[in-house]
C-alpha cells in the first residue's frame, strides 16, 4: 500500500493531506523518514506519525448506545450524527448497519463490512429487532392478536409481517419485528389506535444492547458476537 494511502486510512485525513504530512518529513518507516507519498509500506511494518504507531484496522464491527437526537447518516447539515460519538479514525468509511430514528434510542451496530451488514438487514434473512415501546393507551389483548396477524399501515396495501407483541404492563410492551420498514414500530401502535410515547431498541438477532453502554457509549463487537450474523 502506498504510504499516503496508509496515512490516510489509519488517521482519517484526505490523501491531499497524508501528502502533505509525508512531504513534511514527519513520518518513519521501520525507522527510516519516508517523504514519498508513493512509498510502498511493507507489511507488518512500522509506521510512526506524531510518535505514534499507525495501524490498519481489519473489517470493524460496532455496538453503540444510540440517543436522541442524532441521526443515522455520515453527514447532516440539521442533526448531530452518530458517528459524532466515535473516536475511532475511519469513522467516514461506516455505516449503520439500518437506522434508527432521530427520536428513538437504544441498539445499533455499525461495520464498514458491507456484506455482513446485508446478512443483518435483508428482508430474506428474516432477523429479529426487539423494541422496547411505552405508549399512551392501555394495552389490549386484542393488539397481541392483530400485531400476530399483521397490520395494515397508513399508506401501504401489504400487511405487516407477523409480530409478536409481548405486554409488560398496561403502557409497556416488547416489540418482536422482522421488517423494517418506515417507522414501523410507531406506525404499528398507531394502527391500533395507540400513541408510542417512548422507543427504544434492546436486540438485533441474537445479539442484546450491552447494559455496560451509557447513552452515546459504544464498544467494539466480540469475534463470537460477529459470527452471530
Amino acid at each position: 500500500m502506498r504510504l499516503d494511502r496508509f496515512i490516510s486510512e489509519t488517521t482519517g485525513l484526505s490523501r491531499k493531506e497524508s501528502a502533505k504530512v509525508v512531504q513534511s518529513g514527519e513520518v518513519t518507516v521501520d525507522g527510516s523518514v519516508q517523504k514519498k507519498g508513493s512509498f510502498q509500506v511493507p507489511e507488518n511494518a512500522e509506521v510512526i506519525w506524531g510518535g505514534e504507531r499507525l495501524e490498519v484496522l481489519g473489517p470493524v464491527y460496532l455496538m453503540i448506545n444510540k440517543p436522541l437526537g442524532c441521526v443515522c447518516a455520515n453527514h447532516d447539515s440539521a442533526h448531530m450524527t452518530v458517528f459524532a460519538h466515535l473516536d475511532i479514525p475511519i469513522s467516514d468509511k461506516l455505516h449503520t448497519v439500518g437506522r434508527l430514528d432521530l427520536d428513538t434510542s437504544g441498539m445499533l451496530l455499525i461495520t464498514d463490512d458491507g456484506k455482513w451488514s446485508h446478512r443483518i438487514t435483508s428482508p430474506k434473512k428474516k432477523c429479529a429487532k426487539v423494541y422496547h415501546a411505552w405508549v399512551s393507551e392501555p394495552l389490549t389483548t386484542e393488539n397481541i392478536q392483530a400485531f400476530a396477524e399483521g397490520l395494515e399501515l397508513t399508506g401501504e396495501t401489504t400487511l405487516t409481517a407477523p409480530a409478536v407483541l409481548e405486554i409488560i404492563n398496561e403502557r409497556e410492551a416488547l416489540v418482536h419485528v422482522h421488517e423494517g420498514r418506515y417507522h414501523q414500530v410507531r406506525r404499528m401502535f398507531a394502527a391500533v389506535g395507540n400513541n408510542v410515547e417512548k422507543l427504544h431498541r434492546e436486540q438485533v438477532g441474537e445479539l442484546k444492547l450491552d447494559p455496560d453502554l451509557t447513552p452515546g457509549d459504544y464498544r467494539f463487537l466480540t469475534a463470537e458476537e460477529v459470527a452471530l450474523f
